[in-house]
């Protein structure tokens, strides 16, 4: 039996809204693999690391999936496209990156913490501007009933939907726009809380020999 929305030729709303999101691919792999890379203090061997193919293959998959989400929004570049222009978006550049990272892997990942992503500022919708959309995938903030949309602490207007930029932040840890190194700015402030404790040994040493 047909339905009502075949009988008129019109639309499901339902149906409208879930391929009207539909740009964001399937990340399960990806973070499937991350977990299996990314530096973990707890684990049994602390000094091991691991394979280049294995973070080639992270790199690899989020290139892919950046590149799906890019033909369905129709953001591909074409033979007319040329570096520096309008055409050559971000969603390119950065897909661009996670190829030639793919081709030299870094030792290890080099990104954030899930931490880090998890307490980044979150921007309610009521401050959202219907104008305002995500500059990865390009869709308006407010398309979303409920968006998470974050700002990065590199500068307020860098505001991007979580589900984007997060996987972009736990394997590469810079800001996609200027590329803020966030991921060096955490290690840099976990390297100085390991050394504070050594420091307050030694002054307590001192002052036993004072």
């Amino acid at each position: 039996m047909s339905t009502y929305e075949v009988e008129h030729n019109t639309t499901d709303p339902s149906t409208a809204q879930t391929n009207q999101r539909r740009r964001r691919p399937d990340l399960s792999t990806f973070f499937a693999t991350l977990s299996e890379i990314s530096p973990d203090e707890a684990r049994s061997r602390p000094h091991a690391v691991p394979v280049p193919r294995d973070i080639s293959a992270a790199f690899y998959t989020l290139a892919e999936a950046l590149d799906v989400m890019r033909r369905e929004t129709g953001s591909a570049p074409d033979s007319t496209t040329t570096a520096g222009s309008d055409e050559s978006d971000l969603l390119t550049q950065m897909i661009q990156t996670l190829l030639a990272e793919a081709e030299t892997p870094p030792r290890e990942v080099e990104g954030v913490s899930e931490e880090f992503c998890d307490v980044l500022d979150r921007v309610p919708r009521a401050a959202l501007k219907p104008d305002q959309s995500c500059p990865i995938c390009n869709n308006p903030f407010l398309e979303d009933k409920y968006p998470l949309v974050v700002r990065l602490p590199c500068h307020p207007t860098h505001l991007f939907d979580l589900e984007c930029v997060r996987p972009w932040l736990r394997l590469r840890g810079t800001c996609p726009l200027d590329r803020t190194d966030f991921a060096k700015q955490e290690r840099e402030k976990a390297e100085a809380r390991r050394k504070k404790p050594v420091e307050d040994d030694e002054e307590e040493w001192d002052g036993m020999y004072g």
